[in-house]
């Protein structure tokens, strides 16, 4: 019979306050979003789905998920192309300045966010773009490329550079490289790093609030103007989606790695059952 060794049990036990004071405040919003008061109040009044079904029919509501959405796409598909070609560039090779290269790519997460909104706010003021949800995006780009970085160089770590170079001495293409050699070691990177750039991108609230407008308002702007002249269950609506969203996204990533790990077990007996 297997025993619980006493450090392992004195750890969950002390574990369990850290996760209780991680997870309780984050699922009070559930509640709160289900109050049947008119304003956000705990314990609720009562329960009832008024607060969600005004929420998706209030257009200042909808519009601003509906940005926050098409500003955390422009993100995580320019974050995951940038991030990803730095980490496979820089894979394997050794260069003067290359710390300094790989400080610049991680500059973004070192940098207060207030000091990038502030220049962001300059350079698209200039160029006459302020006021859209192409800006925004651009600028949550910038600042999830780093974790696509790192997600996928931490990929590259098991990864043979020589195994690239033999593939271009056979004469693959960079095409073929990067779908035959890199893409399957970089996958679960990849998805982590989106998962990553997503998160950052649509709880981002200072870069949006400097370059909001009326018709490209943001979710986490709008709560946060709310909260200072609104004070209404709406608000926790939003908070309980983020959250959904959340957990849905770290879901998928654990499915995904389970999945893979699941494959690669299977994958010894498949190429040996032929034999």
């Amino acid at each position: 019979m297997q025993t619980t060794n006493p450090r392992q049990r004195l750890l969950t036990l002390l574990s369990i306050p850290v996760f209780l004071f991680l997870v309780v405040p984050t699922a009070i919003v559930v509640p709160v979003a289900l109050n049947d008061s008119r304003y956000i109040t705990f314990p609720p009044e009562g329960i009832s789905f008024a607060a969600v079904a005004g929420f998706f029919a209030d257009k200042a509501w909808t519009s601003a998920l509906t940005a926050s959405l098409q500003s955390a796409a422009i993100a995580v598909v320019i974050g995951v192309i940038l991030g990803a070609t730095a980490a496979i560039g820089l894979h394997g090779r050794k260069f003067p300045g290359q710390q300094a290269v790989v400080g610049l790519i991680l500059a973004p997460m070192i940098v207060p966010t207030v000091v990038l909104a502030l220049a962001f706010y300059q350079f698209f003021i200039s160029l006459g773009v302020l006021g859209s949800i192409l800006p925004i995006g651009l600028a949550h780009a910038v600042i999830a490329t780093p974790y696509v970085y790192l997600t996928t160089r931490a990929s590259l770590a098991g990864l043979n550079p020589a195994l690239v170079n033999s593939a271009q001495s056979l004469g693959a293409g960079w095409l073929s490289v990067f779908r035959h050699v890199y893409l399957p070691v970089i996958l679960p990177g990849l998805v982590s790093g989106a998962l990553f750039a997503f998160s950052v991108s649509i709880d981002e609230t200072v870069m949006s609030l400097f370059m909001q407008s009326p018709s490209a308002t943001t979710l986490p702007v709008k709560m946060f103007t709310d909260i200072q002249f609104n004070l209404t269950p709406k608000i926790a609506v939003s908070s309980a989606l983020l959250v959904t969203v959340a957990t849905l996204g770290l879901l998928f990533q654990v499915m995904f790695v389970l999945k893979r790990r699941s494959t690669a077990r299977m994958l010894p007996l498949a190429v040996s059952a032929p034999n």
